[in-house]
Formats: C-alpha cells, structure tokens, sequence
C-alpha cells in the first residue's frame, strides 16, 4: 500500500489520478492529522510519498515521516519538494531516511520508482 501525503489539492488528484490508472492500491492524505487517521490501514502501508512542506505552521511531510517511524511503522520513504536543496526542510528531509524527488515530477518516473521493491 502506498500513502500519499500532499497538501496541494490539484497535485494530490494528479497522484489519485495516477496511481489509480496504473493500479497501485494507495491512500491520500493531507496532513498529519489525516495520517493519524487512517488507523488500520497503516500497518499495511510499504511506501509513503511525502511532500515535504504541508504549509506554513503545519507539521511537515518530515514529520510525518518521523511520525510513522515512532509508531513502528517502517514504509520506504520518498520525499517530493519544490524548494532548493538547501531550504532547512529539504536537509532535514536529506537527514531523515528518505529519498528526495524535486517537483515537478515527471509521472511515469515516479511510477517507476514507486513500482521498485
């Protein structure tokens, strides 16, 4: 199960879009709180394709990321930014154990990446 975390309406239907074309079973969601929510469907997650800022003053996809962790759930995590290399989220992104994908992202490399095991 892949969960996708993006606080952009537009790209989180883009994802939906997306992911629901080319089968992949996956959860949105857009914010912390909504992952906090997802409940029994957490243990099963394997991947989770974060943004890392969910907006100013709210818990970031870094967060979430940490979250997930501390509640013994371990899916490989992808980070999705559009801010430089060196914006403090992105080194803390760097910093945690998770990959970093620059927006925007083109479809089928993110399928692509998503798709390896």
């Amino acid at each position: 199960m892949l969960l996708v975390v993006d606080d952009d309406d537009d790209l989180l239907q883009m994802f939906e879009t997306m992911f629901s074309r080319a089968k992949v079973p996956h959860v949105c969601a857009q914010s912390l709180a909504q992952v906090k929510a997802l409940g029994d469907i957490l243990p099963s997650l394997e991947t989770a394709l974060l943004d890392i800022n969910l907006g100013a003053g709210k818990p970031s996809g870094v967060d979430v990321a940490r979250w997930l962790e501390a509640q013994g759930y371990h899916p490989r995590i992808i980070f999705i930014t559009g801010h430089a290399p060196d914006h403090p989220l992105v080194r803390s992104a760097a910093g945690a154990s998770g990959r970093v994908l620059e927006k925007p992202v083109i479809p089928s490399e993110l399928l692509k990446i998503v798709n390896e095991k």
